[in-house]
């Protein structure tokens, strides 16, 4: 077992402090660029994640995606995108502190491969296409989608969907993008995650905010079906996949539900291979979303069909029964002799 110590020591930036503002104390994950810690605002005692991309010296595409995040972040400011405080250069290494998110990511509620609660599904999705909907409407597009970088908050009412990772990142004009005219524009490049990647981005053409409506439409089918709409052995499968492949039938991967038509024709667009017939960006497919029926996945109800357990009616049953004699009649007879005998006692007694 490693110790604190052994820890500490074998990161070279645990217990440093950044800008004299960050002091970094845990390291929270390591990727292929860089590395995210669990750091504390000195000024706010409040703790931040801390983004170092340690392989950014000398690296025009890791600089670049350390512009692209670093752009995006700032001018983004919404309840659903995680927040930026700050950026700059940190032993010549850049970074980026953020908005420290202690929450479960889309992609470990989904590791089990089951469908997710449905009323939970349109929850989620709902708030990932309220943060889309407004940094498209910034003309920023996130590029690189997917379970993983959608993290969710618990808090006193439910919780709350944060948008993370705008590392691929592409601003729509060019004037507001930090690396227009560089190696990383240039058509032909593939990025993004292969599960959720639009065919015209697995073919390295241009891109728009279309791609981010496709990627949320793959997760909006995995959160409801609990695998993918297109897989494959390889990357090489998964991109033919979604370039030929039909939607699957989500109906027929949930036998025991009940699928909205509406909830089907939202699916079929958003995933259309035309990007064309999509879509046109998050806001429009927010609103066909919430005008959904709620749930738009129910269970059928089950009516029995044994003959055995049907209800059997006798039909002698059906027969009207007899009506009873009229009591009235008699009484009125009684009465009227009661009547007839008191008259009669009347006259002999005078």
């Amino acid at each position: 077992m490693t110790s604190a110590g052994e820890t500490r020591s074998a990161d070279p930036f645990l217990g440093r402090v950044v800008d004299d503002r960050y002091r970094i104390e845990q390291l929270l994950g390591a990727g292929a660029v860089g590395s995210v810690y669990r750091a504390v605002d000195r000024s706010t005692k409040q703790n931040v994640a801390l983004k170092i991309w340690t392989t950014a010296a000398d690296n025009e595409q890791v600089q670049g995606r350390f512009l692209r995040e670093a752009k995006a972040l700032s001018t983004l400011h919404h309840p659903n995108i995680i927040a930026v405080y700050g950026y700059g250069v940190f032993g010549a290494l850049p970074y980026v502190a953020m908005e420290f998110v202690d929450g479960r990511t889309l992609e470990h509620m989904l590791s089990a491969a089951q469908p997710l609660d449905t009323a939970l599904a349109c929850d989620v999705m709902m708030q990932v296409l309220q943060a889309l909907a407004y940094a498209h409407g910034l003309g920023v597009i996130h590029r690189d989608l997917k379970p993983d970088n959608v993290a969710l908050v618990q808090v006193d009412n439910g919780f709350v969907v944060k948008l993370l990772d705008f590392g691929l990142a592409k601003f729509l004009s060019p004037a507001d993008d930090p690396m227009a005219g560089s190696a990383l524009t240039l058509q032909g490049m593939v990025m993004g995650t292969p599960l959720y990647m639009a065919p015209e981005q697995a073919a390295g053409r241009a891109v728009d905010a279309r791609v981010d409506v496709y990627a949320a439409g793959c997760m909006l089918f995995e959160m409801l079906s609990g695998r993918p709409p297109f897989t494959g052995e390889t990357h090489a499968e998964i991109f033919r996949a979604h370039m030929l492949a039909p939607v699957p039938d989500l109906a027929g991967l949930r036998p025991d539900m009940v699928v909205a038509p509406e909830l089907l024709q939202l699916l079929e667009r958003a995933l259309s291979k035309d990007p064309q017939e999509r879509y046109t960006d998050a806001g429009e497919m927010l609103e066909h979303h919430l005008r959904m029926p709620r749930p738009p996945v129910r269970p059928k109800t089950h009516y029995p069909q044994n003959d055995n357990m049907r209800l059997r009616v006798d039909p002698a049953s059906l027969v009207p029964a007899p009506r009873r004699a009229a009591r009235w009649p008699l009484v009125a007879a009684v009465v009227t002799s009661l009547g007839t005998a008191l008259a009669l006692a009347y006259a002999l007694l005078r």
